[in-house]
């Protein structure tokens, strides 16, 4: 249902072991850097499928499968005492933001972190000034640009819904501040 029909034996037979194999591959590198105290966030940048096991990436994401398999075996800890209590990480963002210069400073930042390329790290900045002034207008664009950028690059399906929900909400936010 993700793809075209694979049709003939031999050709099923082939299909479904690399797919195995690609799913083996990706196992094994994960519990092996996991071994050499890799975190998850390093290894779901470092593990790529060599080229004879490549099976695509139009509906899920290796990286994906990489977080997957690190958090079923590390479950909820990631290895960092920080993260055994309740308090999240996001409540330390206003006080960062403020000795930063304020949110329209972190805004400033994720518009050049998009300029740059940085889509990703651009995200995490206008969410960083968005929790410490949530109707920033900088932010909410920042966050809606980069969202817009990372859409027209996808190439997975889901990936795209979840970026397209990304799109919309920070739209109907800047909307919300623009026109309260």
């Amino acid at each position: 249902s993700h793809g075209d029909a694979i049709i003939g034996e031999q050709q099923i037979e082939r299909e479904l072991t690399r797919y195995r194999d690609a799913i083996l591959f990706v196992h094994d590198k994960t519990v092996l850097g996991m071994n050499q105290g890799k975190d998850v966030h390093t290894l779901m940048a470092e593990i790529s499928l060599p080229s004879d096991l490549d099976i695509g990436e139009g509906y899920g994401r290796i990286s994906w499968s990489v977080r997957g398999i690190y958090e079923n075996y590390m479950g909820w800890f990631d290895g960092n005492p920080t993260s055994m209590f309740s308090t999240p990480v996001d409540d330390a963002y206003p006080q960062l933001v403020e000795l930063a210069g304020g949110a329209e400073a972190v805004a400033m930042l994720a518009e050049a972190q998009i300029e740059s390329g940085d889509l990703e790290l651009a995200l995490h900045s206008a969410d960083i000034a968005l929790r410490a002034e949530p109707k920033n207008i900088r932010a909410l664009q920042a966050r809606l640009a980069a969202f817009k950028a990372l859409l027209a690059a996808s190439d997975n399906s889901n990936e795209a819904g979840w970026l397209g929900f990304g799109v919309r909400e920070s739209q109907a936010a800047l909307d919300s501040v623009l026109s309260p």
